[in-house]
């Protein structure tokens, strides 16, 4: 059985999430749009033989997003994000992964005889983050 405060702990995870992904787009188009601004032409276009130059522009402003910094990793050698979106991913799932296992905690608690909890209670939990 779901517990409201988990149901309303994991919407707010949900619309922060949101609003920190809109961010990071907004600043995203934000400054690639600059770059095509920069090397538009006067009519407004990005002339054929630029175009290279524009991508090699965009590229890095892009990958800060996904990847981050000079990495060619978004994650680092404990598997933690190092970029914003992979960042923002991470604590969307860790707070679905939680609310799952708040659910299924409160299922044994109810359905588990109190013994079978006391034994459970006493065996130690190694949790790796």
């Amino acid at each position: 059985m779901r517990k409201p405060e988990h149901d309303a702990a994991l919407a707010r995870e949900l619309e922060r999430a949101e609003t920190e992904m809109n961010r990071l787009f907004e600043g995203l188009a934000h400054d690639v749009g600059d770059l095509v601004l920069r090397m538009a032409g006067p009519d407004g276009k990005v002339p054929l033989e630029r175009l290279p130059d524009l991508l090699r522009a965009v590229r890095p402003v892009v990958d800060s997003v996904f990847i981050g910094g000079r990495r060619a990793e978004p994650f680092d050698e404990r598997n933690e994000p190092l970029a914003p979106f992979p960042v923002v991913i991470a604590r969307g799932q860790r707070a679905m992964i939680d609310a799952a296992l708040e659910e299924q905690v409160t299922l044994l608690n109810r359905y588990l005889p109190e013994d079978v909890r006391h034994a459970l209670a006493l065996r130690p939990v190694k949790v790796r983050r």
